[in-house]
């Protein structure tokens, strides 16, 4: 039987656009061998990996958005940054472990606490700040061949901190301590995980990008401007990735910025209607391949 694999890319709040494809996979019957995620990605990647039903899942997202939104997570500027304070935050503005501890409450309301509590193979990336090197956290470590040599594989981690660490975007939130590492946000190295995915064997890969063509306005933000640089760069590597997936999904949100938390349910809606040009696509991926298909792939 075919092995599908799905990589879903980092971009904020627009990861939300992923959970219509999760769920168009299901109606479609398509089975998910192994998942990985960056970022934001980590986050629909964690949930989806507890193999709860989708319409579960996305409920429990939406729920995880307000609780970050309510508590102001990601606009309110950490008290560790104030002189006095003895804990000093590295590497940004807030501190990543109130958004740990929300990401713990809503992973274990689907009874997710270690990574390897994933039951379905799971692969989340970050970057150690101080080596520069690749960290891949993974859910099955006997099903996972590392091809890079220069990554560290680590399979035990609270699952949490693991999605807390890919999401530690530089400059806004700030690098997760694990061990002897300073881990920040995987998208710096590998903002699409489509590697990962490859190395839990599966035959077939879907990858998932969200793209925009939006002309930048925001010069007057620094955050904004950051924000700006890191998404060129990001999209300038996943092109050459997203090329190797067998297929690619592109989700333009053009109007919405990756901080934007509170437009989850938007972004869902629009994912929901870019799904529909590539169900031919998502449908010949459960067809048998034949020698002919495996020589074109090559």
């Amino acid at each position: 039987m075919t092995k599908i694999g799905i990589a879903l890319s980092g971009g904020g709040i627009r990861a939300f656009s992923q959970l219509p494809i999760l769920a168009a996979l299901h109606r479609e019957g398509v089975k998910i061998d192994a998942i990985s995620g960056t970022s934001m990605g980590s986050v629909i990647a964690a949930l989806y990996a507890s193999g709860a039903d989708i319409e579960t899942v996305k409920e429990i997202a939406l729920e995880l958005e307000k609780e970050i939104q309510d508590k102001k997570i990601m606009s309110r500027p950490s008290m560790k940054l104030l002189p006095f304070s003895k804990d000093k935050l590295v590497g940004g503005l807030v501190d990543g472990q109130d958004l740990e501890d929300v990401l713990d409450v809503y992973l274990e309301k689907l009874g997710l606490h270690m990574i390897q509590d994933a039951k379905i193979p799971l692969a989340i990336n970050a970057v150690d700040i101080i080596t520069g090197r690749t960290i891949m956290f993974v859910s099955h470590p006997e099903l996972y061949q590392n091809s890079d040599p220069e990554t560290i594989v680590i399979d035990t981690i609270k699952l949490s901190t693991a999605v807390r660490a890919s999401c530690s975007f530089p400059f806004v939130i700030a690098a997760t301590p694990f061990e002897e590492m300073m881990l920040v946000d995987g998208g710096v190295r590998q903002n699409l995980p489509l590697v990962p995915i490859k190395d839990y064997g599966v035959d077939r890969t879907i990858a998932i990008t969200m793209h925009s063509n939006e002309p930048f306005k925001d010069f007057d933000s620094m955050i904004g401007l950051g924000t700006r640089v890191m998404d060129i760069m990001r999209i300038e590597a996943d092109q050459l990735v997203q090329k190797q997936a067998d297929v690619h999904i592109n989700i333009p949100l053009d109007k919405v910025g990756i901080f934007e938390i509170g437009r989850g349910q938007f972004t869902m809606i629009q994912g929901a209607r870019v799904i529909r040009y590539h169900m031919d696509d998502i449908r010949k991926l459960t067809k048998k391949e034949t020698w002919f298909d495996r020589l074109k792939r090559r």
